[in-house]
């Protein structure tokens, strides 16, 4: 039988793997078996207050088992899962459930009263919350995920026929320029997407999965999606803000897959010799491409890992990876096509290139997305005509470059290409060799603008102690042509980050304006 839902995953867990481990969150662990139960008492609860096939469910919760059970009952309902993350602000996640047109809103019961008072005259929709002592917050009052937990078990729901084409998630992008944009994941998109990583990264029903990801993000959901396709015990951090107290958990697990982003390595390497990672034997990376000392780095830390660094967008989930042997020899690429996908690159003329050439990455294969919900200029922008009739391809909105042997290396997003005095300038190319010298950790290149030279060069470096200028002035006289080089110097202890760990680029203009005096200015000579 095909499998042609999400939750079928799920089933088949409960059933292979009743009594093994599903989720672990701190001294909480719930096995397969138990896991299917509640995620049937939670749908249960939503259906009897009218949650339906279709309807919007906004989830704004923590990483933790109320998160992932809450997936899974609204995709029992073949409903659509809006999830945001925690740090989202109140004004924000009334635009989202106002343009989603939620049916309901999960949410935590801390500042339940802020929650609910911000949202309340917003949209006619009911919200739930995780804990008890909120039932007279809710609209209409509802029992909390936990008094739905601890409730008699129920006669598993039958579900609908499902389609592979209905939406399973709406995710929306962080907006970080305009609103946000929701993006439609169907089940197709979804259940391809997972199969085809979690085939590459050759998961096992033994693997445990440590995930302090946000869920929020697809990086952080396709976790628990993957580990419910193999049967692997998923553990769940809140997230990475506390590095101590994560590694300690990730060795007292015994963790054998490790995701990250860039960010997280910078706070992992000063405390790496106080852990044992010989658990570990596999470590993801996406969000943001690795530099090549950020693999020597990770190389050094788990030597006995294989490590795969593997490129993506929330409006496909992943575009490439590449496999571990080559990591030492291609440093730089993030591989080739995942299973099921196919790529190439259109140059500034518009024509296609498959080995050889520079230009925006487009990306066609089951796992592209619908488009972005209610909002059709976008949608176009994005989604043009395919090589079949009918057919979609996603323009990512990536310059990448393709080499001879068709292995993709991530050049820069298209909108963040700085032209300076009449030369383009991809800012990873700058960060790249700055991330080279010594106590230089995290770096952003961004432009400003500039009377004179078009964008100012400004790189903004993630360090305790400020580097010598003079050290960095000289590296990028060596390594750099002359119009790459940065412009201005800005130190911080830490960059901001958006809820996605990466640095958050737009930002750092503002930054620069509120903190001037801390910026070292260099001639466009250095």
């Amino acid at each position: 039988m095909s499998t042609t839902h999400l939750t079928q995953w799920l089933a088949r867990a409960a059933q292979a793997f009743p009594e093994k481990t599903a989720l672990v969150a701190g001294d909480e662990e719930i096995s397969w078996s138990a896991l299917f139960q509640r995620v049937m008492k939670t749908a249960t609860c939503l259906q009897q207050h009218h949650i339906k096939r279709g309807d919007r469910v906004v989830v704004w919760l923590p990483n933790s088992i109320d998160f992932v059970v809450c997936f899974w009952a609204v995709q029992h309902l073949q409903a659509i899962f809006v999830p945001l993350n925690p740090d989202t602000p109140v004004a924000r996640v009334g635009w989202i459930c106002n343009n989603a047109e939620a049916s309901l809103l999960i949410s935590s019961a801390d500042q339940a009263d802020a929650r609910v008072t911000a949202s309340a005259d917003r949209a006619p929709y009911p919200v739930l919350f995780d804990k008890p002592g909120t039932e007279s917050l809710s609209r209409p009052a509802l029992l909390s995920l936990q008094q739905i937990a601890a409730q008699a078990d129920v006669t598993p729901l039958v579900p609908e026929d499902a389609l592979d084409i209905d939406l399973a998630c709406l995710i929306y992008t962080s907006g970080s320029t305009g609103d946000p944009k929701g993006v439609m994941l169907t089940q197709r998109n979804m259940l391809s997407a997972a199969t085809s990583v979690s085939t590459y990264l050759d998961l096992r029903a033994s693997d445990r999965i440590f995930c302090t990801i946000p869920m929020s993000f697809d990086y952080g959901l396709y976790q628990a999606i993957m580990a419910t396709r193999v049967g692997a015990t998923l553990i769940i951090e809140k997230d990475f803000s506390r590095p101590l107290f994560a590694l300690k958990q990730l060795v007292k697990q015994r963790a054998s897959v490790l995701p990250i982003v860039p960010t997280m390595l910078a706070l992992i390497a000063p405390l790496a010799k106080r852990y044992d990672f010989s658990s570990v034997r596999k470590i993801t990376n996406t969000a943001a491409a690795l530099h090549s000392n950020d693999i020597d780095t990770l190389i050094a830390l788990f030597p006995q890992a294989e490590i795969f660094s593997m490129y993506g967008l929330t409006e496909c989930h992943r575009c490439t990876w590449l496999p571990p042997a080559m990591l030492s020899t291609h440093k730089e690429s993030v591989g080739y096509a995942i299973p099921n996908t196919e790529l190439w690159v259109v140059d500034d003329n518009g024509v296609p290139h498959r080995s050889n050439a520079t230009g925006e990455l487009v990306i066609r294969g089951a796992t592209v997305m619908r488009g972005y919900w209610r909002n059709e200029e976008q949608t176009q922008k994005k989604l043009r005509p395919g090589p079949l009739p009918g057919e979609s391809v996603l323009y990512t909105g990536d310059i990448c470059r393709l080499d001879e042997r068709g292995l993709l290396y991530f050049v820069a997003r298209k909108d963040d290409i700085l032209k300076t005095n009449g030369e383009k300038v991809a800012p990873r190319e700058v960060e790249g060799v700055l991330k080279r010298i010594p106590g230089v950790g995290q770096v952003a290149v961004i432009g400003v603008p500039h009377a004179i030279y078009g964008d100012e060069i400004v790189a903004c470096i993630e360090c305790v102690t400020a580097p010598d200028i003079a050290l960095l002035k000289a590296f990028c006289q060596t390594h750099l042509e002359s119009y790459k080089r940065p412009h201005r110097y800005y130190f911080s202890e830490a960059l901001p980050k958006n809820n996605n760990g990466k640095i958050d680029r737009n930002r750092l203009p503002e930054l620069l304006l509120q903190r001037s005096h801390d910026v070292q200015r260099e001639s466009v000579k250095s």
